[in-house]
């Protein structure tokens, strides 16, 4: 059960790519091939990558793949590289907490309009950028409490805060 749970982004981000390649592979057949169209699955399709992409950068906060710039780090010396990389993590922290207080924003005023053909309000795709941030915020802050706490070690084991 705990590898089902520690994966569970895994497997929504997962679904989510199924249904954008399902989607456009049946787009092209229709549109192709059959030589109709069915313009709610380009609404379905773009829901999709919307989520695969915000799903995607908090699944890669969560692994700690994301690009890493450490020109910079290499260059201070050893005792400041901890402090260094816990002021990147402060700025990456303050800049999720915008996204996410600006995507409530979006989430709030966009709730009334609707998507064209399927009718859903479009909240509905702009509850993936806050919903992301608060992801990825989440596992930043789990990410700093063990570097934290193993006084810088987490850093080189596991990659930086």
């Amino acid at each position: 059960m705990k590898k089902v749970l520690s994966n569970f982004w895994e497997t929504i981000l997962a679904a989510c790519v199924v249904v954008l390649r399902g989607g456009v592979f049946m787009q092209v057949l229709l549109r192709y091939a059959i030589k109709v169209s069915f313009p709610a699955m380009e609404e379905i399709v773009s829901k999709s990558f919307i989520y695969t992409i915000l799903l995607g950068a908090a699944v890669g906060m969560k692994r700690m793949e994301h690009l890493n710039i450490d020109f910079l780090l290499k260059r201070v010396p050893p005792g400041l590289q901890n402090l260094l990389r816990l002021v990147v993590t402060a700025g990456t922290a303050l800049f999720l907490f915008f996204v996410v207080w600006e995507g409530i924003g979006f989430v709030r005023d966009s709730y009334t309009q609707t998507t064209t053909y399927l009718n859903l309000p479009m909240s509905y795709s702009y509850s993936a950028i806050p919903g992301s941030g608060l992801i990825m915020l989440y596992y930043l802050a789990k990410r700093t409490c063990a570097f934290i706490r193993s006084g810088g070690v987490a850093a080189e084991a596991e990659g930086h805060p």
